[in-house]
């Protein structure tokens, strides 16, 4: 029997709820090669729990070992690649909550992870890149569940007519929110733009945000050198030093001008003067973060 061809016997079946709407609902793929087949049933569930004992570590070890003994962590065959006899692509999901503590994602990765390592496969996600397919490296979960935003989003930019930069983020669905995004940013300034959603990223995901509604009047968030720094990849113990106040604030609002997708926009703080460069402010927010914009090596 093909038991790529059929979902975990331990996979919930049931019709779409309306938690769905509001909970995040993490998806990566494994390409499979033609041929490959997996060991089923308790072999294969037994597989997986050796593999996420090694992997894993603390409370995120334990909290994806139940999330798969209960079966919230699900493995379907999504499609085949170029028609019959070749490669297969394999959907694995797990439903997350909210906050900084993510186990669902660490769930349905580390399962594709091991899937794929055991049929010499590899780790899709077509959100961050269309490169390679969106390849993804298996890097070392924290053992609090936590996420650093810039191992799971990527930031592409595009160049308008004026020699401004539309930065935008891609992969916020994975954490059931919209993308965020930075209108006119000057190509001078696009390395720091980045950085700068990012932070506002990991901000909102570890606040545990709910998206703003259209029309609504934006939120504010309060960015710290704390919260950008993690978002980069630093460890808690390592903030750099700053000379700044250590503390920025950035307004957030939906824009639903262009339909489908929504996006989040990221834009000076609320009651701030029109600026007439929008690198005005994301230099500003910089000094008020670091002091001076030169001290962007701190985050190397």
């Amino acid at each position: 029997m093909d038991t790529l061809a059929h979902p975990s016997s331990r996979t919930p079946h049931s019709p779409a709820r309306p938690r769905l709407v509001v909970r995040p609902l993490p998806t990566f793929f494994v390409r499979v090669p033609a041929g490959r087949e997996l060991p089923a049933g308790a072999e294969l569930e037994l597989y997986l729990r050796r593999w996420i004992m090694k992997e894993l570590g603390g409370w995120l070890q334990i909290a994806v070992v139940e999330l798969l003994a209960e079966g919230s962590v699900e493995w379907t065959l999504d499609a085949a690649l170029d028609g019959q006899g070749s490669d297969r692509v394999l959907a694995v999901r797990c439903l997350d909550r909210r906050g900084p503590r993510r186990p669902g994602l660490w769930a349905a990765l580390a399962v594709a992870h091991a899937l794929a390592q055991l049929s010499d496969g590899v780790v899709v996600d077509p959100r961050r890149s269309a490169s390679a397919f969106g390849r993804c490296a298996w890097s070392r979960a924290p053992a609090d569940g936590r996420v650093h935003v810039a191992n799971h989003l990527c930031v592409p930019s595009s160049r308008g007519p004026d020699a401004r930069r539309w930065l935008s983020s891609v992969g916020m669905a994975h954490f059931g929110l919209p993308d965020l995004e930075l209108l006119a940013v000057p190509d001078s300034l696009a390395e720091l733009g980045a950085r700068l959603l990012l932070g506002v990223a990991q901000h909102v995901i570890d606040a545990s945000w709910s998206p703003p509604r259209a029309n609504e009047h934006p939120r504010e968030v309060l960015l710290t050198v704390g919260e950008l720094h993690w978002a980069l990849g630093g460890e808690p113990g390592s903030v750099p030093i700053t000379t700044g106040r250590g503390w920025t604030r950035a307004a957030v609002e939906l824009d639903a001008s262009r339909g489908w997708p929504e996006r989040m926009r990221i834009g000076p703080p609320l009651g701030a003067r029109s600026w007439r460069d929008e690198g005005a402010w994301i230099r500003d927010a910089w000094a008020d973060l670091f002091g001076v914009a030169k001290n962007l090596d701190r985050l190397h």
